[in-house]
Order: C-alpha cells, then sequence, then structure tokens
C-alpha cells in the first residue's frame, strides 16, 4: 500500500478522535432526545471505526504484497454513459416529471448499461417508476415534480 494511504487513515483517526472529543464537552442527551453533541460525538465515533478498519486493510495487504491496478479494466464508457443519463434525468425531471423521466432513465440503465431483455427492461422500469413514486409520494408525502401532462 502506498504510504498516502496509510496517512489519510492515520489523519481520520486523528480527525474522528478530535471530533468526539469535542463533542464530549457539549450536552449529549440521551438516545431519545439528543442533545447538541450527540451526533457530532457518534459521527466522530463511526470516523475512528472506519479508519482503525481502513489501517487495518492496508497493514494487511501490504503483507500481501502488491496488487494489481486500481483502475485497470475499468468500463470508463458505461461509467460516463451512467453520468450522461443522470445528468439528462436532473434536467428534464421537472419538465417530464418524476414518474416519465424515472421510467426512461431506467428504461436506458436496464438495456443500454446493462443489456438485459426488453421484457425485464419494460418490466423493471414500469416497476422502479411506480413503486419509487408509491413510496416517496404516497407513504413519505415528498413532493414530486408533476411535469408536462401533471403525472
Amino acid at each position: 500500500m502506498k504510504r498516502y494511504q496509510i496517512g489519510s487513515a492515520v489523519f481520520l483517526l486523528l480527525f474522528g478522535a478530535i471530533i468526539c472529543w469535542e463533542a464530549r464537552k457539549l450536552d449529549m442527551g440521551r438516545i431519545v432526545k439528543p442533545g447538541p453533541g450527540f451526533f457530532p460525538f457518534w459521527l466522530g465515533m463511526a470516523m475512528v471505526i472506519v479508519s482503525l478498519a481502513l489501517i487495518i486493510q492496508f497493514r494487511r495487504a501490504k503483507a500481501e504484497g502488491p496488487t494489481p491496478g486500481l483502475w485497470k479494466g475499468l468500463r470508463w464508457e458505461k461509467i460516463l454513459y451512467t453520468l450522461s443519463a443522470l445528468l439528462f434525468y436532473a434536467f428534464f425531471l421537472e419538465f417530464l416529471g418524476y414518474i416519465i423521466a424515472t421510467f426512461l432513465l431506467m428504461f436506458f440503465l436496464f438495456r443500454a448499461i446493462e443489456g438485459q431483455r426488453w421484457s425485464v427492461v419494460i418490466f423493471g422500469s414500469i416497476v422502479t417508476s411506480l413503486v419509487t413514486y408509491s413510496l416517496f409520494k404516497l407513504w413519505l408525502q415528498v413532493q414530486l415534480p408533476v411535469g408536462l401532462w401533471g403525472m
């Protein structure tokens, strides 16, 4: 492993420890009624735990020897197509509405990125659009864009 990776993990460990130390000075409250120091303390603890896991992983990897290139074999065209699709989704979401824009996004991802069968593409796109609409609009009552056709 590279030296800077260990340094980054150690920095994360120290930063998380400082956050925990400073958060202790605030009222922690209880789990049912958290105080202003509750979330910073536990987020700092999470940073410490993650950094310790990284340090252990780096030490084990160093003992095993060098790993192949991180970016080797990565399919950049799929990444660029997916990012472009998400950009178009964000741009046309207000105009088309949530259901139609989500259907088109999932249609593209299922067919162009994953190359699924047409039945999977159509069924998966419809189900994804309707289930997420039901979850966000009906159950969580989140205001979603209705778009051109009021859907």
